[in-house]
Parts: C-alpha cells; structure tokens; sequence
C-alpha cells in the first residue's frame, strides 16, 4: 500500500531473483534498467558467508538468488519509508543492466 501511495510505476516479488524478475519487468514496461552493485553493498555483506561456505562469489547470489519474496517497484520521484534505491530506469531497449553493462552470469529461475 505505501508503494502504491507514493506512486509506484511498476511492482513484482523477487522470487525467481533480482535479475529475472526486473527483467520481466523492464520488458513488459519498455525500458532499460540499471542496477549499481554500490547501492546492493548490503545484500552482497550479508550472503558473503553463505558463499564463502559454498565457494561461490556473493554478488551472483544477491543478483540471481531467489526465493526472498522481496518487492522492487519503480517510483517517479522520492522513495517511500522503507524502500531504497538500488539503481535507475533509462532510455533504451528493454533490459538490465549491471553497473552500466550487461550481466554474463546467471538471471535467476527460469521455469520454462
């Protein structure tokens, strides 16, 4: 609801992980999105240990591990108590972005 009030543009869970899920997103919406890893420094601290544990790196998890449940919304301007931002919309043929490039690495569940 508080998204909503504050004019969220656009909405979806992120079940099938950050990447995959945004990318429906910008696809069904029309635009480019941006994702800075600066603005995920959180999200990549707190799966580090479960990385290293698993020998993998934390960044791909926080980008294409699902399973949070978690919202990611659009808004047009300030961001409602409660959310953060983590990157920016942009002109340009639908997709995502990581840090200004494209990603090579894993996009999340792909169920079909």
């Amino acid at each position: 609801r508080v998204a909503a009030d504050a004019g969220a543009q656009a909405m979806t869970d992120v079940s099938d992980g950050l990447l995959a899920d945004l990318g429906h997103m910008a696809a069904a919406s029309g635009v480019l999105m941006d994702l800075d890893t600066l603005l995920l420094r959180d999200d990549i601290e707190a799966v580090t240990p479960a990385a290293v544990a698993a020998d993998v790196e934390p960044l791909p998890l926080v980008l294409a591990g699902g399973e949070d449940h978690a919202l990611v919304a659009c808004f047009p301007g300030s961001l409602p108590a409660g959310w953060r931002r983590i990157g920016v919309v942009r002109a340009g043929a639908p997709g995502v972005l990581v840090d200004g490039r494209e990603w090579s690495g894993p996009l999340g569940w792909q169920s079909f």
